[in-house]
């Protein structure tokens, strides 16, 4: 499916944007949670702080103040979440009624190209599906199953971020070659 004489329609546009900075504020959340503010990072630092003040911390007590500091910043990881499965819900509500927005590659006139985007799309909202579901039942599930649910919801979001390289590579190329302006239709629904 070119976008040459396809626009996208409000609404279109605004679930867009709104899965995609839901995604990108979700990823930052984990980017920090990982390195800046690591839990034993944090621990150290409050040790290393507070021991130039004659305080002694140990590790036990550090830990529970680091996941403390850490806790406002994850909370919003989980409402976001909460907000990207609303999201979620209405973009296939959307496909529903008004079809897919991007190739089927299920077409026997399909090209390769439109074949391998379909598919590319198609496994993205499958594996976000998978991590929504995993991530609301990781808070909201029997805990005996939160460590199967944390691999699932982690593994599945490694393509997440693989299917957000290919995107805006493949936004990159189309503008530069034959089909330009799908960033200006994302954002007025034309060119």
């Amino acid at each position: 499916m070119s976008t040459k004489n396809r626009t996208f329609d409000l609404s279109h546009r605004i679930l867009h944007w709104l899965i995609a900075f839901s995604v990108l504020f979700m990823m930052f959340t984990v980017f920090l949670r990982l390195t800046w503010l690591e839990k034993n990072n944090v621990a150290a630092i409050l040790q290393e702080n507070l021991k130039l003040l004659n305080i002694s911390l140990s590790q036990d007590e550090a830990m529970k103040i680091a996941k403390r500091i850490r806790k406002p910043m994850w909370d919003w990881h989980i409402y976001v979440g909460y907000f990207l499965i609303g999201t979620y819900i209405l973009r296939m509500v959307y496909f529903y009624f008004k079809g897919m927005a991007f190739p089927n590659p299920l077409k026997k006139d399909s090209s390769l190209k439109q074949k391998l985007q379909g598919w590319t799309y198609l496994i993205f909202y499958f594996l976000m599906s998978i991590t929504l579901v995993t991530g609301f039942f990781i808070v909201n599930g029997p805990s005996s199953y939160k460590d199967i649910l944390e691999t699932i919801h982690v593994q599945s979001l490694y393509f997440v971020i693989l299917f957000i390289i290919l995107h805006v590579a493949g936004i990159i190329i189309a503008e530069v070659t034959d089909d330009k302006g799908i960033v200006s239709k994302m954002i007025h629904g034309k060119q």
